[in-house]
């Protein structure tokens, strides 16, 4: 596959022409990633008197706590207006794995996984807090991440 730069000053966004003989499955996937990269996906977060734009990037954990949606970043807890169902569905999977009914874990957040003998696992993250995993998704997390 090659790759071309056509650099005009007269173009007012950029934009990504495939060239192929036909339309394959391959460039199908392709287009699709170039568009999730493209596409940023940003939260609100609330705390107290203020509300900060969010990328999913800075998000390192989302749980539920109460009835509150809570996400961790490295600036702190912020609360979010979403559900957590709802942000399961929105949040990018590559990027993102539900652990437990009230819980999403950014994968790159993730130091190790330990196995207990109830058969969930122990996620400790990077900053050493740690959390379980529930056993109705260490099947999802097994195929995901660990196989």
């Amino acid at each position: 596959m090659k790759i071309k730069f056509d650099i005009l000053t007269t173009i007012l966004e950029p934009f990504i022409t495939i060239h192929a003989a036909k339309k394959t499955q391959q460039l199908e996937q392709l287009g699709d990633e170039i568009q999730r990269l493209t596409t940023n996906l940003t939260l609100t977060g609330y705390r107290e008197d203020t509300r900060k734009v969010l990328s999913v990037l800075e998000i390192n954990r989302i749980q539920t706590n109460g009835k509150h949606v809570v996400c961790q970043t490295l600036d702190g807890a912020f609360e979010l207006h979403q559900r957590l169902y709802e942000l399961a569905d929105t949040l990018p999977h590559d990027l993102f794995i539900r652990i437990s009914n009230s819980e999403i874990i950014r994968i790159a957040w993730i130091k190790e996984f330990a196995l207990t003998p109830t058969g969930m696992y122990k996620v400790i993250l990077r900053d050493g807090q740690q959390t379980y995993t529930s056993r109705r998704y260490a099947r999802q997390i097994r195929k995901e991440l660990l196989s």
